[in-house]
Formats: structure tokens, sequence, C-alpha cells
């Protein structure tokens, strides 16, 4: 009769691996600052307006991601772009980066779509705030948290 070594296998450490890992993973984005009044101050302090959180404005990132040099970021406003309702730009800020300011993009009525895709830097982990200006002059504002393994923007 054979019987099985009791030795460590490539597919028990892997599994270990797997579980340990997404462990850490639940555990840091336990950790992760809830958000606060602090983007709305803000943004309050950089454009002398209050922002009022709004589901009209898309910001789509990545939970998690590898590096900080080039985080997809995809932005959308829902918006007819009529001379009555349009948006006027939109500013994407990342409050732990060594410039807040990261992106601006304007729109013109009835010439543009309010959608953009491209790529940010990111320093550390943060949340990413997207502010936009609509034509009668409120702010719009979302957020979306991101968490970066490392530092873009070295």
């Amino acid at each position: 009769m054979k019987t099985k070594p009791l030795g460590v296998t490539r597919r028990t450490v892997l599994t270990a691996a797997v579980a340990g890992s997404t462990g850490f993973a639940s555990a840091a984005l336990a950790l992760s600052p809830p958000p606060n009044d602090y983007a709305v101050d803000l943004v309050k302090q950089l454009t002398g307006k209050t922002p009022t959180a709004s589901d009209r404005l898309h910001l789509v990132m990545p939970r998690t991601f590898p590096n900080g040099y080039t985080v997809p970021l995809t932005l959308a406003i829902d918006s007819p772009m009529t001379e009555a309702d349009h948006v006027r730009h939109v500013s994407v800020l990342a409050p732990r980066n060594p410039l807040i300011e990261v992106a601006t993009f304007h729109f013109l009525p009835q010439r543009s779509e309010p959608r953009v895709s491209t790529r940010i830097r990111l320093a550390e982990p943060q949340y990413v705030l997207a502010v936009a200006e609509m034509n009668d002059g409120t702010l719009l504002m979302t957020e979306s948290w991101v968490e970066v393994a490392t530092n873009g923007c070295k």
C-alpha cells in the first residue's frame, strides 16, 4: 500500500497565497478612509462654490490598480448639451497628489458630447473627485476610491 507524502505542494502554496492576498485586500479596503466633508471643503476652497453630490456625473475608475502611473478614468455626464442645460467644464481632482488638479475638460453646447476617457497619475491610494460646472453655475460632484500600489507622481 502506497501513501501520499504529506508535503507542501505548489497548489497548496498558491491557494494559501490567493486566500491570504484576498484577506489582505479586504483588510486594506476596510481601512480605507470613508468619504467625508473634506472633498466638499476642498472644492469650496478651490472654486468658492459648494458642490452637490450628483448621480448625473459618472466617474468610472478601477477600485485597485497595480501602479499609479497610468490609472484609467472614464467620465460621463448626463446632459442634453442644449443651450438651456449643458456642462461647461469638468475638473478631476486628486487631493493626495502633489498637484491636486489633475485634468480639466471643456465642453460646448450642441457641439460636444460630455464623455471623456483617459489615464491619470496618482501618488497614492485616494478618493478621486470629478466636479462638473453646469451652465447655471451649479457644481455637481462625485468621487471614486482608487487603491494604487506604486506612486505615479515621483
